[in-house]
């Protein structure tokens, strides 16, 4: 019997150290260069982090795992019609020739018209911000646009 749970899956090649793209990930100074607005986040495990995003938009949540240049797991949390939603991010990297491979898996996704809205939502901000990761960290361009809606 197939699962009918609703998974982001996501795989990116940066030309660059996994180091780096670990850094881009878990530091506000990076962060701020390609996903937010403002970040406060550190790398340990049990920390608590703040993502904001342009528009206002915000959430709190937990550093769940971390192993160095590796892996990063954050729980998700958003709020939909003052209601909350939690899911999990997981970013993997490995290296892959000069560069290396991100691998993003969302998960926690339920049923209901709310979740599926979430999933889409996230599943398309992931692919957006992502791909502009990959143009700041190899040209230094950040995408982004204040006409964008991902």
């Amino acid at each position: 019997m197939a699962s009918s749970e609703l998974v982001v899956e996501q795989s990116y090649y940066y030309p660059i150290s996994p180091a780096r793209v670990f850094r881009a990930l878990t530091t506000r100074k990076l962060l701020v260069k390609w996903f937010l607005k403002d970040a406060s986040i550190k790398a340990k495990e049990g920390s608590t982090y703040k993502f904001v995003w342009d528009g206002g938009f915000s959430h709190v949540g937990i550093v769940e795992k971390v192993v160095e240049d590796k892996t990063l797991v954050l729980s998700w949390p958003d709020r939909i019609k003052g209601k909350l939603y939690e899911t999990k991010a997981s970013f993997n990297l490995t290296k892959k020739g000069k560069g290396t491979m991100l691998k993003v898996r969302h998960t926690g996704f339920k049923q209901g018209d709310d979740w599926i809205w979430l999933f889409g939502v996230i599943q398309s901000g992931w692919a957006y911000y992502l791909t502009n990761l990959k143009s700041v960290l190899g040209e230094g361009v950040d995408l982004r646009s204040e006409h964008d809606s991902p």
